[in-house]
């Protein structure tokens, strides 16, 4: 399976506290759909909540730089045309 996805609320918040319950309780059926639809066996789902946390946009507490859940991925170069075409065939399937 190429690349990763990303799947966001509809409601806009900072942190996961800020989205109203009936707003999640969208969000794993979907990523349930993407796992059926990419074929994934194997996956991740991760939802980062501030700075130290890893949350590169803003989005469980992470109390310091030294504590708690470090993540870390090797960056690579894309293909935008491979992109756009692997999203086409993903959406098709959902």
């Amino acid at each position: 399976m190429d690349g990763w996805r990303l799947v966001i609320p509809k409601h806009h918040g900072e942190k996961l506290v800020d989205i109203p319950d009936d707003q999640l309780e969208e969000i794993l059926p979907v990523v349930k759909k993407l796992v059926v639809a990419t074929g994934a066996e194997n996956y991740n789902v991760l939802q980062n909540n501030g700075r130290i946390a890893h949350q590169e946009v803003d989005h469980i507490p992470k109390p310091s730089t030294e504590e708690g859940m470090s993540i870390g991925w090797p960056q690579q170069k894309t293909d935008m045309d491979k992109l756009k075409a692997l999203f086409a065939e993903i959406k098709s399937k959902m």
